[in-house]
């Protein structure tokens, strides 16, 4: 089981919507996964139509009682639409006050013994470098950052390695970088050039491009690779996926394909007994 914490310490790099699109590949093409939404926002918790749920993770955070934190922490865990895919979800009153334990994650998973029932956990967090994320941290086993190409985002990326490494010299610390919101212009690339050079090897070669139907997926509630399957950003996701994952885009490719007819065809026949329901009343 690999356990990833998707982090950066500045907002609006697209944190969430990173969490959210591989997992539901992941999802997708077989393994197991468990998405952990670790932000207040609860972005992740929206992303995947389940809504706040009791207990969430900050009931498990705040249960002083180890024994009982762990059932609480087991019952936080929901399903969602996508078969294989769980989720825990968070809360708009999350805050860094509530981990009594920066510990809490990596005790959990493992009293749990989560590893015989994912392949994946994937922990969204919040902008920042306090508590919650520190209880992600400890947990994981990688870190993921994504990343805008812009100057004050880099300076950032370089701050934070630094915290890191000062704070939690256990840690894996930083496992891969992945370029978000790219254009292919030359100041995008100057900014590609620098990544590359002050972290030589952490840089994925895939950069997700700038494409608005992140944002349509989001406001729709829509799936990226059973509803915008030919898009430009589905396109990049799966090559990334391959560089993150070691996963095959052809077969993805066919997975992804299978699974789009399938839930289409579900669809169509959702959307033809509620016309025939309307029909008859």
């Amino acid at each position: 089981m690999r356990i990833i914490t998707i982090l950066n310490h500045k907002g609006g790099v697209g944190k969430t919507t990173f969490t959210g699109s591989i997992a539901q590949a992941l999802a997708l093409v077989g393994y197991r996964v468990l998405v952990i939404d670790n932000d207040s926002q609860h972005n992740l918790t929206a992303m995947f139509d389940v809504g706040v749920q009791n207990p969430n993770i900050r009931d498990a955070y705040k249960e002083a009682n180890r024994s009982k934190a762990m059932a609480v922490f087991l019952k936080t865990i929901r399903k969602t639409e996508i078969a294989n895919l769980h989720i825990i979800t968070s809360s708009s009153s999350l805050c860094e006050s509530d981990i009594l334990d920066v510990l809490f994650l990596k005790k959990s998973i493992s009293a749990c013994n989560l590893e015989k029932f994912y392949d994946y956990i994937l922990i969204d967090n919040a902008p920042g470098m306090d508590r919650l994320q520190a209880v992600s941290i400890y947990a994981a086993d990688e870190i993921f950052v994504p990343v805008e190409l812009k100057q004050f985002a880099i300076d950032g990326i370089v701050e934070m390695d630094k915290i890191i490494k000062h704070r939690f010299p256990e840690s894996s610390g930083i496992s891969k970088i992945i370029p978000n919101f790219y254009k292919n212009i030359q100041r995008h690339n100057t900014f590609l050039a620098a990544l590359n050079k002050l972290f030589p090897g952490k840089i994925t070669e895939t950069a997700i491009p700038n494409d608005g139907v992140f944002d349509e997926l989001i406001t729709e509630g829509k799936i990226l690779f059973l509803h915008r399957l030919y898009s430009k950003g589905a396109a990049f996701y799966l090559k990334i996926m391959h560089e993150l994952f070691d996963l095959q885009e052809d077969q993805v490719w066919e997975t992804m394909l299978e699974k789009r007819k399938t839930q289409l065809s579900i669809e169509a026949r959702q959307r033809y007994y509620e016309r025939q329901s309307k029909s008859s009343q």
